[in-house]
């Protein structure tokens, strides 16, 4: 899902265009050949294959597609409107200049957040914090999850009492270990499958789903008895 932006988080303004790619990306040798097609209806994988070959257009597209979730992802890593939209546009141009790096048919979403997420990391070590927030088992799709718990507690509900616990959580994510938020964010708030984090965090699958348990089960505690049920294992 791709959380639309709004509200007092990334800026929007900064990610309307793609960065320019500096240099043409390199050809895949021994490439099959790509049949005429309309890129808007094409598959993710197909479109990298395209901006492999050069195809500016095409990589595009994949920015229109990804800007919003890889920023929204950024701001709950990072908490900085600042480092998001720098590391934001990084990230594009990372991913234009190893494009070849790319191996198809692989999940396009998946290479695109491992890219991501390394980068995020770096930045985080660099300034000695990284300060991960999302919200879980409170159906938030398609909600901005940028700016303060509040705003986005009132972007999801009208309900104040639902308004409240949702902020509730969002404040307690903060206090859960660097590994319990981080799997919270990319399971819950990106929606990826285990197997999809165990590919971009490098940690196998069983690790990760008891790190979600813990999670889930600490932030059930933290934020009262409405959220108890978060006790039993996710499958």
């Amino acid at each position: 899902m791709q959380p639309k932006q709004a509200g007092k988080g990334p800026s929007s303004k900064a990610a309307s265009k793609p960065p320019k790619p500096p240099m043409p990306a390199p050809p895949i040798q021994g490439a099959e050949a790509l049949k005429p097609a309309v890129l808007g209806r094409a598959t993710d994988e197909d479109l990298m294959r395209r901006s492999q070959q050069g195809d500016k257009r095409a990589y595009e597209i994949l920015y229109e597609r990804y800007h919003a979730s890889v920023l929204s992802y950024l701001y709950r890593m990072l908490g900085n409107v600042e480092d998001v939209e720098s590391i934001g546009q990084e990230v594009f141009l990372r991913a234009w200049r190893f494009a070849a790096t790319y191996q198809y048919p692989h999940k396009l979403s998946t290479w695109l957040f491992t890219i991501t997420r390394n980068l995020a990391i770096n930045q985080s070590r660099r300034r000695k914090r990284s300060p991960i927030r999302n919200v879980t088992e409170l159906n938030l799709e398609g909600i901005d999850m940028s700016g303060d718990p509040y705003q986005v507690a009132a972007r999801a509900t009208d309900d104040l009492e639902k308004q409240e616990e949702i902020a509730r959580v969002l404040k307690a994510l903060d206090t859960l270990p660097t590994d319990q938020k981080e799997v919270i964010v990319l399971g819950v708030f990106q929606d990826l499958s285990y197997a999809e984090m165990e590919e971009i965090t490098g940690t196998k699958a069983v690790t990760l789903r008891s790190r979600m348990f813990h999670g889930l089960k600490r932030l059930g505690r933290q934020v009262g008895p409405a959220s108890e049920g978060n006790d039993e294992q996710p499958s």
